[in-house]
């Protein structure tokens, strides 16, 4: 790609408007041929989102310009500058500098050329002084000092400095920032496990095992959608800790079952396999464009079973009675921010009370949907109190007739992770366990006192 640092600076504007970054990277590197490029377009790509606040601390302190009245082009050109003199020392920083100058002077008409001499001025005045750089005392404000270095909105560091301590939240913090690893679910319905291995045998794809028996974590995979276990249906790419809802559920052969938030059909069709086919999964969605995607997503992997509906599940109405209800629902997303990095940038506390109303009013809807006697489980890929265990304590307070199953047993069935938990729901911590932050509780209807 001639020059590849303006595409990035294009994408990553994108982002900040709103663009879903796994979307449009993948988009992005289907223009780019050469394998050392794809992986430099992403390694600054997530770089830069990853670390945004840090280096906007870096440039705050090269310049005297405050970063809001800096051109949008200008400020991501710097982003994209300071992050490769600071993380990638196989690039020489001319390079770098000269680069990512040349982007932002591509991009921004001729009259603001004062612009470009400004970008270039000041990553060469960063380049010179990078010992001068000091991060706030860790001491003194421990809070300040891990939301710089691990760039992450100080309100968020706040929150989980609150419910997980200052050890726990930098190991969060640390975790977040990984970069996030593709996971490929084997699907038993299209072929068994050995030809399914062959299949990624067959394509030199090496592979390792993960803490649930059917998940294989893949190494040095260039496009995990243009694999022949893909496209064959004999893999779907989901992470360990979503695969780990549907077989807490534990649906069995010939059940009926409610799953209230489909898309994109992951843990539906996860939990057809599990029933190999079988009884009857009833699958809704509000959105018509998602439901399209389930409906792709159960083609290609040969799921026979689901029966899907355009419905909100806040009102859904249905006088079926279920033996399961998965209630994987909308949340916050702060568990996924590994592989949704935007999402640190993108949240604030509203949109957390926000989800923990929206939450409350599905299940309050579909609670009496569950036969006596069925399970219902709750999950959501993300770190809140709000969404997550105040959200389950009001419904158990609020119905009687259900109560909390303890998982842990449920989870050495089915799982080979060792967590000392001494709640009967469960929360998996990113650090703590390598995957996506997530929380689950499973309750079962039974006779009221």
């Amino acid at each position: 790609m001639k020059n590849l640092r303006l595409e990035i600076l294009k994408a990553l504007l994108r982002v900040e408007k709103g663009s879903y970054s796994n979307l449009l990277l993948n988009s992005k590197l289907e223009n780019v041929d050469d394998q050392r490029d794809k992986n430099l377009f992403t390694e600054i790509f997530y770089g830069v989102i990853r670390n945004k606040l840090y280096l906007d601390y870096i440039i705050e302190h090269f310049s005297k310009t405050p970063l809001q009245k800096m051109d949008e082009e200008v400020l991501m050109g710097l982003r994209i500058g300071v992050y490769q003199l600071f993380f990638l020392d196989k690039i020489p920083a001319r390079a770098a500098i000269f680069e990512s100058v040349e982007a932002v002077k591509i991009l921004l008409p001729a009259r603001r050329k004062g612009a470009v001499s400004f970008t270039n001025g000041v990553l060469r005045n960063i380049n010179r002084n990078q010992d001068r750089i000091q991060l706030p005392s860790k001491k003194e404000d421990p809070e300040k000092f891990l939301s710089i270095k691990y760039s992450y909105p100080i309100w968020l560091v706040r929150r989980f400095c609150k419910d997980y301590g200052l050890e726990k939240t930098e190991m969060i913090l640390k975790a977040g920032n990984r970069r996030s690893e593709v996971i490929y679910r084997h699907n038993s319905l299209k072929v068994k496990r050995q030809e399914f291995i062959d299949l990624l045998v067959e394509d030199q794809i090496k592979y390792e095992n993960t803490f649930l028996d059917a998940f294989y974590r893949l190494k040095e995979v260039n496009n995990p959608a243009a694999t022949r276990a893909f496209k064959r249906g004999a893999a779907y790419i989901q992470g360990t800790s979503a695969g780990l809802a549907s077989l807490l559920l534990d649906p069995q052969a010939d059940m009926k079952v409610l799953d209230l938030a489909a898309a994109p059909g992951g843990k539906t069709s996860h939990l057809a396999d599990l029933m190999n086919n079988t009884g009857q999964i009833t699958a809704l969605d509000i959105s018509q464009n998602r439901l399209n995607l389930v409906k792709e997503n159960l083609s290609r992997l040969g799921v026979e079973n689901v029966i899907i509906k355009k419905a909100d599940a806040a009102q859904y109405e249905d006088n079926k009675k279920y033996d399961r209800i998965l209630a994987d629902l909308p949340c916050s997303g702060l568990g996924l921010i590994a592989s949704k990095p935007e999402i640190k940038w993108e949240k604030d506390e509203k949109v957390i009370k926000k989800m923990a109303e929206l939450q409350y009013n599905i299940l309050t809807n579909n609670l009496d949907k569950l036969k006596m006697g069925g399970e219902l489980l709750y999950s959501t890929c993300t770190l809140t109190r709000e969404e997550n265990q105040d959200l389950i304590k009001r419904i158990l307070v609020e119905n009687k007739d259900f109560k909390l199953i303890d998982l842990n047993k449920k989870l050495k069935q089915v799982s080979s992770l060792n967590i000392e938990n001494r709640n009967k729901y469960l929360e998996l911590l990113p650090g703590e366990v390598d995957s996506e932050g997530f929380f689950y509780a499973l309750l079962k209807k039974v006779e009221s006192d």
